[in-house]
């Protein structure tokens, strides 16, 4: 079995893992074409091969770095489609993105009778941007498509209603265990200035969207002796900061603005507890919430808005609230801070949880849609 992946996100050393699966059974031949760097919430990543995985891997220059619908490879693509003829082209792009165009052409081109697999984040049903373009190249991708991975069931909705009415088989985001788990991290607790205190933890990008100001407002309003640690950058940050100082908790936040993607793992463990206040705009919502399965992973209470997928993922397994009410997210935050019975609770139905979002049970049911897609 000849597979071509194409991914962004492969440059991210957690996302290699279900591929690094796949490729390690018997009779799969796989290549990865991913991006050479990246910019993520206002940094730089530079692809590092890593040597454990048996994927050929392949980092090409692009143009639009960090802009998931626009960017493009700059060259080399063709003889991936020419001389390897893979069987399966695996495609983690949105439909309607530059390079998912760029990819359809080369495999009419080349590869016609491959089977094409295309992955979407897809989360709420809105008008695309730039006008016709988008429209006119989801079209051609839909037709080109022989199964698609949403990421939800209502992805898998929103989907059909944009004219998709092909084969499409649900698959969440996942977590690498390996990487995720319980582990002692008391030097860098003690060098961020949280030891002794218990800490609320916020780690994604820094924009109005993710519910920032309800969680900023919900602290303010605890009586327990806190520190809110934010792991992230973003263009809100400046109007974040002027929000705890009017609610006189600036002094209680800690700021981590850059990070490498490996090190997310050592944040998650300084936190008694990890929120995410996502609210739901008229074009956005929560689509899956990767955060919440990787604090479930590292032994750490989860709480979420009921913005989009999150309440789906959590299940029994964390609190929810409604999104945009901080008096109702400062309850759930002192429920876990006062109540040890409720934390292990929820630590063991976090460990049950998590089981079904591992990149091994992914990669398996991934493999079988393969071979499924073959013999179709």
């Amino acid at each position: 079995m000849r597979v071509l992946v194409l991914s962004h996100s492969y440059i991210m050393k957690p996302y290699r893992r279900k591929f690094a699966l796949i490729a390690e059974r018997q009779g799969v031949e796989m290549r990865v074409i991913t991006t050479d760097r990246w910019y993520e919430s206002i940094q730089e990543i530079l692809f590092q091969p890593d040597s454990e995985v048996r994927c050929n891997e392949f980092p090409y220059p692009i143009r639009f770095s960090g802009y998931g619908s626009r960017f493009y490879y700059r060259s080399n693509l063709r003889t991936h489609f020419q001389d390897f003829q893979p069987e399966i082209i695996h495609l983690e792009e949105e439909p309607w993105s530059i390079n998912a165009l760029q990819v359809v052409r080369l495999k009419r081109k080349y590869c016609p009778s491959s089977r094409f697999i295309f992955r979407t984040s897809l989360s709420i049903p809105a008008k695309q941007k730039f006008g016709f373009l988008p429209t006119w190249i989801e079209r051609r991708v839909f037709r080109e498509t022989n199964m698609a991975f949403p990421l939800s069931e209502n992805a898998a909705r929103i989907l059909e209603q944009r004219g998709y009415h092909g084969e499409a088989v649900p698959f969440p985001n996942g977590v690498d265990l390996r990487l995720f788990h319980k582990m002692d991290v008391e030097q860098l607790s003690t060098s961020l200035g949280l030891r002794g205190y218990f800490v609320i933890g916020y780690l994604g990008r820094i924009v109005e969207s993710k519910g920032l100001k309800t969680l900023v407002s919900a602290a303010a309003r605890l009586d327990i002796e806190y520190r809110l640690l934010i792991v992230g950058n973003g263009e809100y940050k400046t109007d974040l900061v002027k929000i705890a100082e009017e609610l006189g908790i600036a002094d209680r936040i800690v700021w981590v603005d850059e990070m490498l993607p490996e090190q997310v793992p050592e944040y998650v463990n300084c936190m008694d507890t990890i929120v995410l206040p996502s609210l739901t705009t008229p074009d956005w919502v929560e689509f899956f919430g990767r955060v919440l399965i990787e604090g479930m992973a590292c032994e750490v209470p989860v709480i979420g808005s009921d913005s989009g997928e999150i309440p789906v993922v959590v299940g029994d397994a964390g609190l929810i609230f409604p999104e945009g009410d901080s008096e109702e997210l400062a309850d759930r935050i002192e429920q876990i801070a006062r109540n040890p019975s409720l934390v292990n609770q929820l630590i063991q139905r976090g460990l049950q949880r998590v089981k079904e979002f591992t990149w091994e049970a992914i990669a398996d049911r991934t493999y079988d849609v393969y071979q499924a897609v073959l013999k179709a």
